[in-house]
């Protein structure tokens, strides 16, 4: 499940799609649509996409991955080492990576920028809402955004029962976030951090507060005799009889919502589905508990 929390905003540097259709809007044709596309593996299952590249004589490709959901790690978190493979497997001779659409399928298409590090490395991810419209002016023709008939879903897990689970921020897993510059060695110092909350959206928040409230929330509805899953389906209300002002709103809803929860792996080789970014800014901050999600497996008869 994807960690994804508001998405880094356009570096002042990097083109708006106005310009990226001013500057390379051309025909093309489609040489690529494959259907499953194997981009990385994570926790042994592989990470997969359909892939459609449009090609022209002297103008970048274009590539669009287009995703659904269990299909691995989400576009967002994997864009810069999927638009990585792609340029690798499909392009390599090319200069450039090839420009890079994501599409959630019944969400928007997103046109994602790239700082270029190397050959086949990006990083810096920034995206723009890109539609239809104007992915078909920058392709020269209409992209179908489906999954394709060549779509094989996985085979639907067991249904599993959501438990929320409070924890001491000391027990989390060491996390290993990426991208935020202040997440990475070396992080600043604490001091540094309080006096420059402004850095990233992670560590703009109030995690101590924010985890008491969802803490709250969760001892108070189980108080009322509510499942976890009963918490989760009413979770706007529930968020709000705790009295929590606007500000901490997105911060509690992200504990809390099972679809972004902190989701930690315990044990050896300790790691996480979602949370890495926050819990580092927790540590940073020194929280003492917080909630985290945990899926427990069906009884078997």
């Amino acid at each position: 499940m994807p960690d994804q929390q508001p998405k880094p905003a356009r570096p002042n540097d990097r083109l708006s799609v106005e310009e990226v259709l001013r500057v390379h809007a051309a025909p093309r044709q489609r040489s690529v649509d494959e259907h499953m596309f194997v981009a990385d593996e994570r926790w042994g299952e592989p990470c997969t996409f359909r892939l459609q590249l449009f090609t022209a004589a002297g103008h970048r490709t274009v590539a669009v991955a287009t995703q659904t959901r269990n299909e691995g790690r989400s576009l967002t978190n994997g864009a810069e080492c999927y638009a990585s493979r792609v340029w690798e497997v499909h392009d390599p001779d090319a200069t450039e990576p090839p420009i890079w659409i994501q599409h959630q399928v019944n969400d928007d298409y997103e046109t994602v920028s790239f700082r270029v590090d190397g050959r086949f490395k990006l990083s810096q991810p920034g995206w723009l809402t890109i539609t239809e419209e104007q992915l078909a002016a920058l392709v020269g023709a209409e992209v179908d955004g489906s999954r394709g008939e060549g779509y094989i879903p996985r085979p639907a897990p067991p249904e599993e029962q959501l438990r929320y689970k409070i924890m001491a921020v000391a027990d989390l897993p060491e996390p290993d976030p990426f991208r935020t510059a202040c997440m990475t060695p070396p992080r600043h110092a604490l001091a540094q951090l309080r006096k420059s909350a402004d850095c990233c959206w992670y560590h703009a928040q109030d995690w101590s507060t924010v985890s008491e409230l969802a803490i709250r929330v969760v001892e108070q509805a189980r108080r009322e005799g509510k499942t976890d899953s009963e918490i989760a389906d009413q979770l706007p209300a529930r968020t709000r009889e705790v009295g929590t002002d606007d500000s901490n709103l997105p911060a509690l809803r992200s504990l809390l919502d099972p679809v972004i929860g902190i989701v930690p792996h315990l044990g050896e080789n300790a790691s996480y589905t979602n949370g890495n970014h926050r819990a580092q800014a927790m540590k940073d901050a020194e929280v003492t508990r917080t909630v985290v999600v945990t899926w427990l497996q069906p009884e078997l008869g």
